[in-house]
C-alpha cells in the first residue's frame, strides 16, 4: 500500500480531517459523506475532485483503506463498528463513544476484525507535552503526585436545523423555531467531554484512572441547553495519582484549555490564553517563583494554520505512518477507553451525588506502557527559561 485511501464521514468537524488528510503525503482522500447538502457544498471548495455522498453506505462502497469517523457523537461508535466491520481502519473523532457499553463493543469488534482504530485526540499532540514529559521522566519536578485540566467553552448555539444553522435554545423559542435538534455536545453531561484534558495528563503520566468521584453545579443558563452548568471530578489513577478536571460549557467566558502538575520538587502550569509555560523545578528555591518556558500549543516550524494551533494534522499524520508502517497507532482503542470511559462514569457519579464508582480496565491482557511516546518524540533540549514577573511586563 503505497497510499492510505481515506474516506472522511461528517463534513462540520470533519472538514479539518479533509484538509489534513489532504496535506499527508502518504493519503489520499477517496470520499466524503454527509446528509446536510450545505456541508458537501462548503467541502466542495475544498476538494472539488473528491466525490461527496449523503449516505456512509455510499462513502463504504467506494473501498476505502480508512475511515475519519467525525459525526454527531451518540452516533460515533455505530459508525465506528459499521466501517471496522467493513474492513476499515478508524480515525474516529472525540469522546469515541457516550456509554460505557459502547466502548466495550467497540473494542470488541477491533478484536474481532483485526482492524486498528485511533481516537483522534489532538490535544494530546499539544507541543508542551512533550517537554512535560521529558521533566516527568528525569523527575526534575520529583514525584508528581497532583494534576489538573480545565475544558472551559461557552457553547450556547447548541440546537441545529436540518439545513446546518444553529441557535441558542431561547432563540429558538423566541422566534418560534421548531423542528432544531441538539447537536452532539448539547446532549450529554459536561464532564463526559473531558479527553481534551484527561488524556492528555495521562499520556504525560503515562497512568490510567481506577476510580472517580463527580459532583455537578445547578443549570442556571438560561441561555444554554438543560444540563449542569459544569462539573468537577476527582480521578485517582493507578499509580495513587489524583487528577482533577473541569469542564464547563456554560458558563460565559473566554475559551480556555489549562493543565497543571504538582511534584514533590516542584509543578508546571500552562494556560492557553497565554501560550507559554510556568514551571519550578528542583533547580529553584520555591520563594525564586515561576521561570517561564515559550512552549506552546506547536513546535517553531509547525504549520500552525491547519487547526487547533498545528495539533488536528498530527492525528492524521500519525494514524497514516502508523497504518502504513504496520504498527500500533498512538492513541488506539484501550487507549480511547482510558481517555473516555471515565467521563462517562463521571457523570454516572455526579447523578449519585458523588459516589465514588471503580473504572474498570477493558484490556483482555496485561497492560503495558503507553504506546504514544514511541510515535511523538521527546525533545532532547528546550528554549532558554526567564524569569515570570508580570503579563504587563511579559515579552515573548
Amino acid at each position: 500500500m503505497e497510499k492510505l485511501r481515506v474516506g472522511i464521514l461528517g463534513l462540520r468537524r470533519g472538514m479539518s480531517h479533509l484538509r489534513n488528510f489532504m496535506r499527508v503525503d502518504e493519503a489520499e482522500v477517496i470520499g466524503c459523506a454527509d446528509r446536510i447538502e450545505s456541508m458537501r457544498e462548503r467541502a466542495r471548495e475544498v476538494a472539488p475532485d473528491v466525490p461527496m455522498v449523503a449516505e456512509f453506505e455510499e462513502l463504504l462502497e467506494m473501498e476505502p483503506d480508512a475511515i475519519a469517523v467525525a459525526t454527531n457523537g451518540r452516533m460515533q461508535a455505530q459508525h465506528t463498528i459499521q466501517a471496522l466491520q467493513a474492513g476499515c481502519h478508524v480515525l474516529s473523532e472525540v469522546p469515541g463513544a457516550f456509554t460505557a457499553e459502547e466502548c466495550h463493543h467497540i473494542v470488541a469488534t477491533v478484536q474481532l476484525t483485526g482492524k486498528q482504530y485511533m481516537l483522534a485526540e489532538n490535544s494530546s499532540f499539544l507541543d508542551f507535552l512533550r517537554y512535560w514529559r521529558k521533566w516527568v521522566m528525569e523527575k526534575s519536578m520529583g514525584e508528581i503526585s497532583m494534576a489538573e485540566g480545565e475544558y472551559l467553552h461557552y457553547l450556547p448555539n447548541t440546537l441545529i436545523t436540518v439545513d446546518g444553522e444553529r441557535y441558542t435554545p431561547a432563540q429558538c423559542v423566541e422566534d418560534g423555531i421548531s423542528g432544531a435538534f441538539p447537536c452532539w455536545r448539547a446532549d450529554q453531561p459536561p464532564i463526559q467531554y473531558l479527553t481534551h484534558d484527561l488524556g492528555p495528563l495521562l499520556e504525560v503520566l503515562d497512568d490510567h484512572v481506577v476510580s472517580v468521584s463527580c459532583r455537578e453545579a445547578p443549570w442556571w443558563q438560561d441561555q444554554a441547553p438543560l444540563r449542569s452548568d459544569g462539573q468537577i471530578a476527582l480521578f485517582q489513577t493507578a499509580a495513587g495519582r489524583l487528577i482533577k478536571i473541569t469542564v464547563t460549557l456554560n458558563t460565559m467566558r473566554p475559551a480556555s484549555h489549562n493543565y497543571r502538575l504538582f511534584g514533590t520538587r516542584g509543578s508546571a502550569e500552562w494556560y492557553s490564553h497565554e501560550g507559554f509555560c510556568r514551571v519550578c523545578d528542583r533547580d529553584r528555591e520555591e520563594r525564586e517563583g515561576w521561570e517561564c518556558v515559550p512552549i506552546g500549543t506547536a513546535a517553531p516550524d509547525d504549520d500552525k494554520s491547519v487547526g487547533h494551533g498545528g495539533t488536528d494534522i498530527k492525528t492524521a499524520y500519525y494514524f497514516t505512518k502508523a497504518i502504513l508502517g504496520d504498527r500500533p497507532v498512538p492513541i488506539d482503542v484501550y487507549r480511547m477507553c482510558d481517555y473516555t470511559l471515565p467521563g462517562i462514569l463521571a457523570a454516572r457519579s455526579a447523578e449519585l451525588g458523588g459516589q465514588p464508582i471503580t473504572v474498570p480496565d477493558v484490556r483482555t491482557g496485561p497492560r503495558g506502557l503507553t504506546d504514544f511516546w514511541n510515535h511523538v518524540p521527546v525533545p532532547e533540549s528546550e528554549p532558554d527559561r526567564w524569569d515570570y514577573k508580570s503579563p504587563s511586563e511579559m515579552k515573548y
